[in-house]
């Protein structure tokens, strides 16, 4: 049998604001499994940290229960249960050392100060930074003084580590190379991550994982890989990574997932749905990445006779190089502008179409995703 690290059943939280009631986590239940690197994604407000509160004991539910470790949390409090958190300012006592700074905990716990000094090198080994124990917190980088937080929660071996945005404070190029840091290091330890985020590429690039959470409820639960192609609704489609949206009407649904829908123009595209698909018929929106889209000038070469292709006229209405791809607009059916993202892999001219030239379009079936509109 899997064995989840927390379980979350029908947790509800409601807080009281100007005389009434709002709820900030509207029946969540999710397992997440040992040793699993899981992310809390969405907009702020959306219920995530408080979600990770409630797993740490910070906030009580109003109804449901937290098990962590098959074991139900009422009543415990947060200094009792399995779990340490990092949060977004690290937190680290600017008058104690690295090594006093890591070792409190322990201390605190009755753990003695051999055995303590011990296991703060072995975190600080772990971090890969052995060296700076002496150092203060204000003579250590923002990456380093993140490093110094986890070495800190990670020195008492909780069964869970909490991490609230903890790289949110530090500048994008740091933020990026922490990132691969923190996953790296997460696979070294073993320990179950959940990680809260309103950054949709930290999310997929860390987590084995992902729960997109809106408005207090999970709308969608998978790996990363899942949420980006098969988005279960427009909200997930749209606040991870770029996406087309297109208006039209589904007039086939086969029972394989596939079907065929019609633009306003009476252009008939087969087209995937998503399985979370109520419409039966009738106004729907279809979903497409751009960096799924191919474009072309007239008269080249496109294989239109692929039954799996659509190839639509367009007219580019604007073009910009940014490094390693080129972002195109173009316009097609009744003003509907379609993003196109084509990676540089040679040397093109940046002008190697001009704006108002007509041009093909064109994208697989299986790029497609039909959402309820």
């Amino acid at each position: 049998m899997p064995t989840y690290d927390v379980e979350l059943i029908d947790i509800v939280k409601d807080f009281e604001s100007g005389g009434s009631r709002v709820r900030a986590v509207d029946k969540v239940s999710v397992k997440i499994a040992d040793g699993e690197f899981f992310a809390l994604l969405g907009p702020s407000g959306c219920g995530k940290t408080t979600t990770l509160r409630l797993i740490a004991g910070f906030e009580q539910p109003t109804a449901g229960q937290v098990l962590i470790r098959g074991i139900a949390m009422e009543g415990i409090p947060a200094y009792h249960r399995p779990v340490n958190t990092v949060f977004q300012d690290y937190a680290l006592f600017p008058h104690m050392t690295v090594e006093q700074n890591i070792m409190f905990g322990l201390q605190m716990e009755g753990v003695g100060k051999k055995e303590a000094r011990k296991r703060a090198q072995e975190a600080l080994d772990m971090v890969r930074l052995p060296d700076i124990g002496a150092r203060k917190p204000q003579q250590l980088s923002g990456g380093q003084q993140q490093r110094v937080a986890l070495a800190r929660a990670l020195v008492k071996r909780p069964a869970v580590l909490l991490l609230d945005e903890p790289l949110g404070a530090l500048d994008l190029k740091l933020r990026v190379n922490m990132q691969y840091e923190l996953k790296a290091l997460q696979r070294d330890v073993g320990i179950t991550f959940i990680y809260v985020t309103h950054d949709q590429e930290e999310a997929i690039t860390m987590a084995d994982r992902i729960a997109v959470m809106k408005d207090g409820e999970m709308l969608q639960v998978g790996a990363p890989r899942e949420i980006y192609e098969h988005p279960g609704t427009r909200f997930v489609a749209d606040f991870i990574g770029e996406t087309n949206f297109i208006p039209a009407d589904l007039i086939e649904r086969a029972p394989d997932g596939s079907g065929a829908v019609r633009l306003s123009d009476e252009t008939v595209i087969k087209a995937q749905l998503s399985k979370t698909l109520e419409s039966s018929s009738g106004p729907v929106t279809m979903a497409i990445r751009p960096e799924r889209v191919g474009i072309a000038k007239v008269g080249d070469s496109i294989d239109s006779a692929d039954s799996d292709q659509t190839v639509l006229d367009a007219r580019l209405v604007d073009s910009q190089y940014i490094g390693t791809d080129t972002r195109y607009t173009a316009r097609i059916a009744d003003d509907i502008n379609l993003i196109v993202r084509v990676q540089n892999t040679s040397e093109r001219e940046f002008s190697h179409f001009t704006i108002g030239q007509p041009v093909k379009v064109y994208w697989r079936q299986s790029s497609t995703t039909v959402l309820d509109r």
